[in-house]
């Protein structure tokens, strides 16, 4: 008896482990069986106006035609990705089918087919975007205006309102507070708009061919061809300010991409071969040479590492605090100018590629800091937005 009774022990308390550590997602279980962060993947082609939905193992399960070759973006909330279709006209709603049910102390995750939610043709040539927590802009090259759409009402209500800007222009959308900022490349400079839509104020700054943006507290930064212009909010006004280029910086090097996190106080940009870091207490830009030109760079969720897809094909973590690389793997086709761009989207503890050379997606553990799959998927694979969610599936 004393036997059956250790193993019965035994076996409750293996049972009890179990439950508090969850089945689903371990390392990332919090009191919840089945608890942790749940993804999938939106995978479109350079080529064909194709969108795929995949699941973490590589498995499809949608595929949808969509108005014209997509660039995607993932929404806050990690149900959504938003897919632009410049030459299309058009943008679109796709949902992950990864729904969510509050049950209080957690939320219930609940899988279900994805699907496009909805497709709008809001504008001629919608290019950039920007989202905070509540609100996204995307502004349409062909003329000017920006679609705004509120966040909180996707799945009810997916019409924007339009702002006018005054013409055709390469635009940049930020989001300062509750004002819209909006930034023309022809045009070199930065205007300010209330959320229904009236102008207030163009700064005087000069910003030759503008383009990226970011925004970090109550400062936005786009990227010019001669530095970066900030634009501070300061009382109920805006303030700009240039840092310029370092001297001595070649000609055609300049900062065209820019991203943020709220963990650092400074803004990262591409320059040249290699990357730049911009504090806007400090006022100057600080290079950082890579081994090759940067594709693609942003921050982990979490703000822990920056990660960095170069045109070698290599998958680059740094530390953003030490800036310097710490790590560095072989993962796609090197890109030849012209080609299909390889993409990257992160989530946490993971990171996809796409590689349009072979025609596969490339998974990264970023913890174990490997390969881990190569999903055959065919055509040319390149852009790429996670769906990721946290909660609990029982």
């Amino acid at each position: 008896m004393k036997k059956a009774f250790s193993l019965a022990t035994l076996a409750l308390a293996v049972l009890g482990w179990a439950l508090a550590h969850g089945s689903e997602n371990p390392g990332h279980g919090h009191g919840h069986p089945g608890e942790g962060f749940f993804r999938r993947l939106a995978v479109a082609d350079a080529q064909e106006a194709l969108v795929r939905v995949m699941d973490e193992d590589g498995k499809e399960l949608g595929r949808f035609t969509v108005p014209s070759p997509a660039s995607l973006y993932p929404l806050p909330g990690g149900q959504y990705v938003l897919a632009v279709h410049r030459e299309g006209n058009a943008v679109s709603f796709l949902w992950g089918g990864l729904r969510l049910e509050d049950h209080g102390d957690h939320k219930d995750v609940i899988r279900e087919v994805p699907y496009v939610a909805a497709t709008l043709r809001t504008g001629p040539r919608p290019t950039h975007v920007f989202a905070d927590e509540h609100r996204l802009a995307v502004f349409h090259d062909g003329d000017g205006t920006v679609a705004l759409f509120d966040l909180g009402r996707l799945g009810l209500d997916f019409t924007p309102r339009l702002i006018a800007t005054g013409g055709a222009d390469h635009g940049a959308p930020a989001f300062l507070g509750e004002a819209l900022l909006v930034g023309g490349l022809e045009r070199g400079q930065v205007e300010v708009y209330t959320p229904g839509g009236r102008r207030v104020l163009a700064l005087p700054e000069a910003c030759p061919r503008l383009h990226g943006e970011a925004v970090l507290g109550q400062v936005a930064a786009f990227g010019c061809a001669d530095g970066v212009l900030l634009v501070e909010r300061r009382g109920q006004g805006f303030v700009g300010r240039k840092v310029a280029n370092p001297a001595g910086t070649p000609e055609g090097t300049r900062v065209g991409t820019l991203t943020a996190h709220p963990q650092h106080p400074f803004f990262v940009g591409n320059f040249g071969q290699g990357l730049v870091f911009l504090n806007p207490r400090a006022g100057r830009l600080e290079p950082l040479a890579l081994p090759a030109r940067p594709l693609r760079f942003a921050f982990d969720p979490e703000g822990k590492a920056l990660f960095v897809l170069t045109a070698d094909g290599r998958f680059h973590k740094l530390d953003p605090g030490a800036r310097r690389v710490v790590g560095s793997l072989e993962t796609v086709s090197p890109w030849a100018q012209g080609a299909p761009v390889p993409r990257m989207a992160l989530g946490h503890g993971v990171a996809y590629l796409t590689d349009p050379v072979r025609g596969q997606v490339v998974r990264v553990d970023l913890e174990e800091w490997k390969v881990v799959a190569r999903w055959e998927v065919g055509g040319a694979p390149s852009a790429v937005a996670l769906f990721e969610v946290e909660g609990v599936e029982h």
